[in-house]
C-alpha cells in the first residue's frame, strides 16, 4: 500500500505535499516521473483541487531534495516520502457528522478552543456571524483570536459588524482582517503549540460531512510564517 492510500489530499495543507501525495499516487502507474501540469491536471480533474503548473513547479523549488527533477518530469525521493509519512503519524482526525451543526459547534469545537494556549488564530475564506458565534461559544475572552479571512458576509448590511461590535464590548479581543488575495483558500486554527485544519468553513461545519485535523509542528510554523505575512498586509475591521 502507498502511503498516499492513507492520506486525504485535500487535507494536505500545501501545494507542495499535495504534489509529493500525487507523485506518490501516480508511481502506481507503472512510471515515476511526472511533469508539473500532469500533477496539475490529476488534481483539478480527480479530486477538484484548485492549483496550476505553475504553482506546482514553485512548490517543489522551495524543497529540491524531495524530488529529482530531469526533461521526463519529477520523481519522488525519500525526503518527499518521509515527509508525508510524518504527516499521516501526526494527524489527529475529528470527524465532523453530516447534519449535526450544533454538535460540530458545541462539542468538537469546544473541545479543541479549550486545548489552545495563548492567542488564537484562523484562517477562513468566508466568515459571517456564525463564525463570531463560534468564537463567542468556545473562546476563552481572555485569549486574543485573530480571524484572516477574504470575505466577510454582511447580510442584512451592518449585521457582522454590529455583531463584532457586541462581542468586543463583552470583552472579547476579536480582530478581523480581510486579505483579498486569490491565493487565501485553506481553513485552519492554530495557537503557539497546535495546527488544526478544517475540510470546511467554520461557519458551516455541520451541513455535510468533513474532518479536521490536526497536523504536525513542522506545517503549524511553516503556516504561521504565512499568516503572520498576510495579517500584516490585510485589512483591518
Amino acid at each position: 500500500m502507498k502511503i498516499s492510500d492513507t492520506i486525504d489530499p485535500h487535507v494536505l495543507p500545501s501545494i507542495k505535499l499535495k504534489a509529493f501525495w500525487v507523485l506518490d499516487r501516480l508511481e502506481k502507474s507503472g512510471n515515476d516521473r511526472f511533469t508539473a501540469g500532469a500533477m496539475s491536471t490529476f488534481l483539478i480533474e480527480k479530486y477538484t483541487i484548485k492549483t496550476s503548473r505553475q504553482a506546482i513547479e514553485y512548490a517543489l523549488k522551495q524543497d529540491r531534495h524531495a524530488t529529482h527533477k530531469n526533461n521526463s518530469g519529477y520523481k519522488l525521493m525519500e525526503s518527499g516520502r518521509k515527509q508525508l509519512k510524518e504527516l499521516k503519524q501526526k494527524e489527529e482526525v475529528v470527524m465532523i457528522e453530516a447534519g449535526k451543526p450544533f454538535s460540530a459547534k458545541n462539542i468538537a469545537l469546544k473541545d479543541i478552543f479549550s486545548a489552545l494556549k495563548g492567542e488564537t488564530l484562523i484562517c477562513d475564506p468566508y466568515v459571517d456571524i456564525n463564525t463570531l458565534d463560534i468564537v463567542f461559544k468556545n473562546s476563552d475572552k481572555k485569549k486574543p483570536v485573530k480571524i484572516l479571512t477574504k470575505n466577510v458576509i454582511d447580510k442584512p448590511a451592518g449585521t457582522f459588524t454590529r455583531h463584532l461590535t457586541d462581542l468586543r464590548n463583552e470583552g472579547y479581543k476579536v480582530e478581523i482582517g480581510v486579505y483579498s488575495s486569490s491565493d487565501l483558500h485553506d481553513r485552519y486554527i492554530m495557537d503557539n503549540q497546535a495546527f488544526w485544519l478544517s475540510g470546511n468553513s467554520l461557519n458551516h461545519l455541520g451541513s455535510k460531512e468533513s474532518f479536521l485535523v490536526r497536523l504536525g509542528e513542522d506545517i503549524r510554523q511553516s503556516m504561521l510564517a504565512t499568516f503572520n505575512n498576510r495579517w500584516k498586509v490585510s485589512k483591518k475591521l
